[in-house]
């Protein structure tokens, strides 16, 4: 969508409410393909760009890491072709498909140190071990940016080539199966056989009409499990859930209570 007046707040049914240059306030509108200074996203602009936008740069807005004004900016920097800054993590499972879960696990490492590394920045001790372990060169794992996501396709190679790698994603060490428990028994009441697959999800936030294709294999799992409905409620219309340092799950979902009067 174009930065015209089509999509701006101030276009009131044709008239404009702005003071920018192009028209001034109380103006009709005769040509809504024009922009001016004074532009600002209407509310099908906005809808748009938050279902639309990278995966990486929504959950930052929905997480309220960035305000709207950045987030907007480095979307169209992001469809422009311009290098936007990323977490290592958040490329990560962008490129290769695995979580911060199935980090530790390859790593043989607890969650918290996962989690610190994305939060608070790599321990020295720390670098090399992540570097061999996600066949990530160390420059590339300290300065990321959207436009390293081709040496990372060629690192996603390697380490999917590594032996039992699979097999090793899906292993069950004690924390993980202590967090498939708790996802069965408090929030998704699934079996449990379900409940070690959404264990691998880290951080998902969902709203009905984003499209599936950004999430890995086991988020939409989690996203259709939740999203089939009872026969008390509709399908979950939004989903956020995401782990903390302890690695205790923490979930809120929407969904539409049915009358059945």
């Amino acid at each position: 969508m174009r930065k015209d007046c089509s999509t701006c707040e101030f276009n009131f049914e044709g008239i404009c409410a702005g003071s920018g240059n192009v028209y001034r306030y109380g103006e009709p509108i005769t040509d809504d393909t024009k922009c001016c200074n004074d532009w600002g996203a209407s509310f099908k602009y906005f809808e748009h760009q938050t279902t639309t936008a990278p995966r990486f740069l929504r959950e930052a807005y929905n997480g309220g890491h960035i305000s709207y004004q950045d987030f907007s900016r480095l979307v169209d920097d992001y469809n422009e072709g311009r290098p936007v800054s990323i977490n290592i993590f958040d490329a990560i499972k962008c490129v290769y498909g695995i979580s911060m879960v199935d980090i530790a696990v390859v790593l043989g490492v607890s969650f918290g140190v996962v989690y610190s590394a994305k939060t608070k920045g790599f321990a020295k001790k720390r670098i090399a071990q992540f570097a061999s372990g996600l066949c990530v060169p160390e420059g590339l794992l300290l300065n990321t940016s959207t436009n390293d996501f081709d040496k990372l396709k060629k690192c996603k190679e390697l380490f999917f080539a590594k032996p039992n790698i699979d097999a090793s994603l899906a292993s069950m060490p004690d924390w993980k199966m202590q967090l498939a428990r708790e996802i069965s028994a408090t929030y998704v009441h699934c079996p449990i056989h379900t409940a070690k697959i959404l264990a691998r999800v880290d951080y998902l936030y969902w709203d009905k009409g984003v499209s599936l294709d950004e999430y890995t294999q086991s988020e939409r799992a989690f996203i259709l499990y939740t999203a089939k409905g009872t026969k008390k409620y509709q399908p979950t219309h939004h989903l956020e859930y995401y782990l903390d340092i302890a690695c205790q799950p923490h979930m809120r979902s929407e969904q539409i209570l049915m009358n059945h009067s």
